[in-house]
């Protein structure tokens, strides 16, 4: 098992922790994951066939079919891919555990958000970093086509924490691509801790917020620009 299934483990192993504090009180607590309260969320992430009983009755079912689909999961990753193709399919496989890191991560931030608790915007678990990384390969391209090449280009995006990254973004031909060239001296940046940009891109953060709690800095249009209209992710 690679660094992203590993990570994928370590994901579906904190979001159950999280699952089993759940009171019976909790369950109809609101979460940041549009249309979905705790129990929603839950059986979301669980799988339909998990929500059997509403809660509290079905409490029991909901934490089980995390766990099920936890299994489930990590035989997956654990089986062996056969011969043909095979760089091919550890390539795309890669791809599809960073996609589910970042998918985990950000419903375990709705969790833990719906529970009332804290969540860590300095985070540097593999999940974050595995997400991240999937995030970043994607960000060109999509940005290029859902906020514009004219209103991005030039941009400066800097993280730092679970993942190092300095790139600037460049547009040719509509085509996004990351450029180390010109981030010395940047008039349009965004720069922030990895949590903050997942939580940006995922729709889950406001970015004054983040602003204001110290994860996450602009300037410039550009900046302007992505932190306003830059949403990658849905629910």
């Amino acid at each position: 098992m690679g660094a992203a299934g590993e990570a994928v483990v370590e994901a579906w192993d904190r979001l159950i922790v999280l699952a089993e504090r759940i009171g019976p009180d909790d369950w109809q607590r609101p979460t940041p994951c549009p249309d979905a309260d705790v129990a929603g969320l839950v059986s979301h992430v669980a799988g339909p066939s998990a929500w059997l009983r509403p809660p509290p009755a079905g409490a029991d079912s909901l934490v089980a079919g995390l766990r099920t689909a936890r299994a489930a999961q990590v035989s997956h990753i654990a089986a062996p891919s056969g011969a043909t193709g095979q760089q091919i399919q550890l390539t795309r496989g890669e791809r599809a555990l960073r996609a589910s890191c970042a998918d985990l991560w950000v419903h375990g931030y709705d969790l833990t958000t719906g529970l009332g608790e804290d969540v860590d915007l300095d985070d540097s678990s593999a999940t974050l970093a595995q997400a991240c990384a999937y995030l970043l390969a994607i960000t060109p391209q999509l940005v290029a086509s859902r906020v514009g090449g004219d209103a991005t280009a030039g941009l400066r995006v800097a993280l730092h924490g679970a993942i190092e990254h300095d790139g600037v973004l460049t547009v040719r031909d509509g085509r996004g691509r990351w450029s180390a060239d010109g981030t010395a001296g940047a008039r349009h940046q965004v720069s922030g801790t990895p949590a903050a940009f997942l939580l940006l891109l995922s729709g889950r953060g406001d970015p004054h917020d983040l602003r204001d709690r110290g994860a996450l800095e602009w300037s410039g249009t550009h900046g302007e620009a992505f932190v306003r209209q830059a949403r990658l992710l849905s629910a």
